[in-house]
């Protein structure tokens, strides 16, 4: 059930992420041009979420829920505290940014936003996105109910759009990101289609998430644009659309790419590339940008996250993570991993 293009489409819109952040910034008159085009890289994060959801529910099948929770645990947070480490480091030589031991060690959870602590890096709060909609599955597979899509992706569906017309349940977002559920949604949707075909269930699941997808996209562009007109409105839902249109070529096996170690490489890539390149990359382009060239220092500075991105994966991910995933395996479970 693997989609190697998958590992394609991540890498995109995370280096949509990089370019969003280091060239749609207010005074990088270099960019103007560019920019009209990267201010809408923020969308590769809705993207993110959507594959998220996939891969997720791909990863819950045929799982006990220790399984799932050491798998999760292992992906997330061992490269999550080398991009805690990368950005503190990079924020100590080239800035003056030394947070508490308590905001730090709060960060290093991912809890820390219900205890309104502040992130290290601001890019953090799709990790706790990503965290909540982990819990939610791992509480499926604790109850069973995993494989009763049916009912659990429906009410989750209809919860999703009573919140965002009523703001009710108030207190839906403690336990899900309900403004970028229809996004998840859509990924489980992508899943179960995947899986079973798209039948009439699925398929409304789907037209659901997209409808929801585009309200939330037509109204966030306020807090990602600097005085967005209707068009940039209408951009994002086109942009939107498109991400749903590619999801459902690639379900349907209409877009096929062979495996190759450098689309793995590259997959492999993105989520340290997306853990490093904020605050990090921001501190070191506002150090040099008057002593070099905008366009220089964003490139140079673009290929040095891709190279440190490169380094956890290969030197710390594979070498630290997947060691760590046997043992806890072996540790809690009855699972023997190859």
């Amino acid at each position: 059930m693997r989609i190697v293009a998958l590992d394609l489409v991540r890498f995109i819109a995370a280096m949509a992420v990089v370019l969003y952040h280091y060239t749609a910034r207010e005074g990088f008159t270099s960019f103007e041009l560019l920019a009209e085009v990267t201010k809408f890289g923020y969308l590769g994060v809705p993207l993110f979420f959507m594959i998220s959801g996939y891969v997720i529910a791909l990863s819950a099948k045929n799982r006990t829920p220790t399984e799932f929770a050491i798998s999760r645990f292992v992906r997330l947070y061992p490269a999550f505290w080398c991009g805690i480490l990368f950005t503190l480091s990079i924020g100590a030589i080239f800035g003056s940014y030394s947070p508490s031991i308590e905001i730090i060690l709060a960060n290093a959870t991912m809890l820390n936003d219900y205890f309104d602590i502040e992130n290290i890096d601001g890019v953090y709060w799709t990790l706790q996105a990503e965290l909540k909609f982990y819990g939610c599955l791992f509480l499926l597979l604790l109850t069973g109910v995993f494989d009763k899509h049916k009912i659990w992706l429906s009410i989750w569906l209809a919860l999703t759009a009573l919140f965002l017309f009523t703001e009710q349940p108030f207190f839906l977002s403690w336990f899900i990101s309900p403004d970028y559920s229809p996004y998840f949604i859509a990924g489980v949707a992508f899943y179960f289609i995947h899986r079973e075909g798209g039948n009439s269930f699925n398929l409304s699941i789907l037209f659901g998430a997209l409808l929801l997808s585009s309200i939330v996209s037509f109204q966030q562009t306020t807090s990602f644009l600097r005085a967005p007109a209707d068009q940039d409105k209408f951009v994002a839902v086109a942009l939107v659309w498109l991400f749903f249109l590619l999801f459902y070529r690639l379900v349907h096996g209409k877009i096929n790419l062979k495996p190759r170690k450098i689309y793995l490489v590259m997959g492999g890539m993105t989520y340290p590339l997306y853990l490093i390149h904020g605050f990090a990359g921001k501190t070191i382009i506002d150090y040099f940008r008057y002593s070099y060239s905008d366009i220089f220092i964003v490139c140079s500075t673009i290929v040095f996250m891709l190279f440190a991105s490169w380094l956890i994966h290969v030197f710390f991910e594979r070498k630290v993570a997947t060691p760590l995933k046997l043992f806890l395996m072996a540790r809690f479970t009855k699972t023997k991993v190859n």
